[in-house]
């Protein structure tokens, strides 16, 4: 069902969010006990951020850094791009693939509902959208 809106799409009832002062010990400590690959970085009830694995990957671990004293604000990705949950999923799959995006923060009237990462979306919506990605992927590539 392509029309449905991605706010259906959030596993979590509750986002997984941290500080920007937080260290990136403490963010992945809390990320593995809640199974989570990503956590949101937040003032208050503002996103300033995510933080994910790859994140941890390429900004903290193959950079050299140490995870103890490194906050999230000095390696999160900074203001990333939302969507709103009334959205629909394909909306998100686009967006998500143009940008090469794993997770997505899903927002409602400035407020945070949590995140959707590319596990979560539906099977049967990504494969009804394949030939629309694989036809935007063959122009991008003629582009290049």
């Amino acid at each position: 069902m392509l029309g449905r809106p991605v706010r259906d799409c959030i596993v979590r009832d509750e986002p997984l969010c941290g500080h920007p002062a937080d260290t990136v010990h403490d963010a992945v400590v809390r990320m593995a006990e809640h199974c989570c690959s990503s956590i949101l970085v937040c003032e208050g009830e503002q996103l300033r951020g995510i933080f994910t694995e790859r994140d941890l990957l390429v900004r903290v671990v193959a950079a050299g850094r140490d995870p103890d004293k490194t906050k999230l604000a000095e390696v999160m990705t900074a203001d990333p791009d939302t969507i709103e949950g009334s959205e629909p999923v394909i909306e998100a799959i686009r967006r998500m693939d143009e940008c090469c995006y794993r997770h997505l923060p899903v927002m409602e009237n400035g407020k945070i509902l949590g995140v959707v990462a590319l596990r979560d979306l539906p099977l049967q919506d990504l494969v009804a959208m394949a030939p629309e990605l694989d036809q935007r992927h063959s122009l991008a590539e003629r582009m290049w």
